[in-house]
């Protein structure tokens, strides 16, 4: 029920932004179907979901004040800010929004007045919803953890998210074409931007949003986790300049009310939208009760462990650690997962390092810690050293995993061990 309200809160908060850019009907209605479809996969029951729907709420807020001109409605965002800073470290992006609504603000003024018109709204309003990040439980600690998040550089080594939008299509193209849709979609959108600013460049009434939208493509492209951030900002400015580009190029009458302004065939187009969003919903599993897997998980190896009945702790590979927890807690415990440093310490996220990448050390790695089996691919660095080292055996191995066991467990000991198969090609969660 969370998720559906979270996600509903982003979807509205997009449709009432698209609302305030004047674009005819369709090609809103478009937009927002590009974008849900751009944003779906990253839509999971995850602290991300409250970022999501609050930015699209931020820049509702900044969208209707641009348009309203010293709206009271602006001073909104102290209390969302508030909220927000309680539900996810994400509240940066919202606080980088107004900042750069207030700047753009003062920088407007400069160029169109030739001198900097006093208006302390805008400056008060930031600053207020700053402090406001400070009401929660933790006070500064709070930016302090998003800091040092941000500036950890083993993130950007182990989390998927994290990874450049450029490598994850790459991987994902190789591990299935049509996940790459949702990435097409987001690039679709980006693009249509930024044509639509080269066609119709004048956005001195939205320069802001346009601004935050190129921030937020900036930050999708070095990690991939702020992809749905970039199509949120991207949304509206894209639909109301390429609107404008039509026109220009005489594909729009300028003098009919937006909500009457259509191409041609409205129906016919408008049909054929609803239907694409449809077929695009629906493969890539928008009403179904399984999701497909987005990555390959250990499935053959832990139905291995439950149809022996065997469970300890699991040396595992990194981004497998929530799905053991999933599939194997209580009766199995695992090394580590990836919520890394909020969980285990430096020295056993460096340990993990050094046994994955088979760096010096690693041995001692399997000696230091009381692991009753070791999970992980097999074509990482570490599977060559746990099969040539002492007091380990082979007892399961397909193409996506190998499970180890201590020499002397009753698990090494089982008939017909090692256990070798093939896993299928596709995989889904639950």
């Amino acid at each position: 029920m969370w998720k559906l309200l979270c996600s509903a809160v982003t979807i509205g908060c997009l449709t009432f932004g698209l609302a305030e850019t004047g674009a005819s009907s369709t090609l809103q209605l478009g937009t927002l179907g590009i974008a849900a479809i751009a944003i779906m996969p990253q839509m999971q029951f995850r602290p991300q979901l409250h970022t999501f729907a609050l930015l699209a709420a931020m820049l509702l807020l900044i969208a209707r004040d641009r348009r309203l001109r010293d709206s009271a409605e602006l001073w909104w965002a102290v209390p969302l800010m508030t909220l927000w800073a309680n539900l996810h470290g994400g509240f940066i992006v919202g606080i980088a929004a107004l900042g750069i609504y207030a700047g753009t603000a003062a920088a407007t003024d400069v160029w169109s007045k030739g001198r900097l018109v006093w208006n302390p709204r805008l400056i008060v309003v930031a600053g207020a919803a700053t402090l406001a990040t400070l009401i929660t439980p933790y006070g500064l600690s709070g930016w302090e953890t998003v800091a040092h998040t941000v500036g950890n550089t083993l993130t950007y080594r182990l989390i998927m998210d994290w990874q450049p939008l450029t490598a994850m299509i790459r991987d994902q193209w190789h591990f299935s074409h049509s996940g790459t849709t949702p990435y097409l979609c987001a690039l679709a959108l980006m693009a249509a931007l930024g044509v639509s600013l080269i066609i119709a460049p004048q956005c001195n009434d939205d320069l802001a949003l346009v601004i935050i939208a190129v921030v937020m493509c900036g930050g999708a492209f070095l990690a991939v986790r702020n992809l749905p951030l970039a199509v949120i900002a991207c949304a509206a400015p894209a639909a109301r300049h390429i609107e404008t580009a039509f026109a220009r190029m005489g594909l729009r009458d300028r003098a009919m009310p937006a909500w009457s302004r259509a191409v041609p065939g409205r129906a016919a187009s408008r049909a054929a939208i609803y239907m694409a969003v449809a077929v695009l919903a629906v493969s890539n599993g928008l009403f179904s009760s399984r999701l497909s897997a987005d990555i390959r998980y250990p499935a053959g190896a832990v139905a291995f462990m439950r149809q022996h009945h065997l469970s300890g702790n699991v040396l595992c590979e990194f981004a497998w650690g929530e799905y053991l927890i999933w599939q194997l807690y209580p009766s199995s415990r695992v090394f580590i997962d990836s919520r890394y440093d909020m969980v285990y310490p430096p020295r056993v996220i460096n340990d993990d390092l050094t046994f994955f990448f088979d760096r010096p050390g690693a041995t001692a790695v399997l000696r230091a810690y009381p692991h009753d089996f070791v999970m992980i691919p097999p074509r990482c660095r570490a599977y060559g050293l746990v099969r040539h080292a002492a007091g380990w055996t082979l007892i399961y191995q397909d193409s996506d995993a190998a499970l180890f066991a201590r020499f002397d467990s009753a698990a090494a000991r089982l008939k017909g061990a090692p256990a070798m198969a093939v896993e299928p090609a596709t995989q889904y969660f639950p």
